[in-house]
């Protein structure tokens, strides 16, 4: 279609916030960590799947209708799909918007796949993770030290 006769697919929201320039095929992925959250169990929200992307090709995209996201779900989200976009919207308008990536250091979303680390036989102690590179696709354990690529551990949901 023409710039002149593009079609708005998933209409506007007045109030919210929208996870945009998702992976086409992620954007489910980031439903589960959202409502894994229970104060998102009675959210509103749209998922659009497959739409085209300028950008990457073909996107998925997510809109809550409320007025705030807790960072320890963006800080989820930016652990399991990286890159994507979290904006503001207010009064129909693109109020703040921020590309999430991982943070320098993950602590108490991340299990430790080392069975011998402490945090998998001490269930007082918490997992610590460190980023070792600026990318943080590769993370350090802070116990026991091992070295894992970020998408190889699971994600802890509270």
């Amino acid at each position: 279609m023409s710039n002149n006769n593009e079609m708005l697919l998933i209409p506007k929201i007045e109030l919210g916030i929208v996870i945009d320039h998702i992976p086409a095929g992620q954007g489910p992925k980031i439903l589960d960590i959202i409502f894994q959250y229970e104060e998102m169990k009675d959210v509103p929200v749209t998922l659009g799947l497959n739409y085209t992307s300028k950008k990457l090709g073909k996107k998925d995209l997510i809109k809550l209708q409320m007025d705030y996201l807790a960072p320890e779900i963006i800080q989820h989200i930016s652990i399991m799909v990286p890159g994507v976009t979290v904006k503001a919207v207010k009064d129909y308008k693109v109020h703040s918007k921020v590309v999430v990536h991982p943070p320098k250091e993950i602590k108490n979303l991340l299990e430790c796949k080392n069975p011998n680390c402490i945090t998998n036989s001490e269930a007082h102690i918490g997992t610590l993770f460190t980023a070792i590179d600026d990318s943080a696709k590769q993370v350090k354990c802070y116990y026991c030290e091992r070295i894992f690529a970020l998408d190889e551990l699971d994600v802890v949901i509270p």
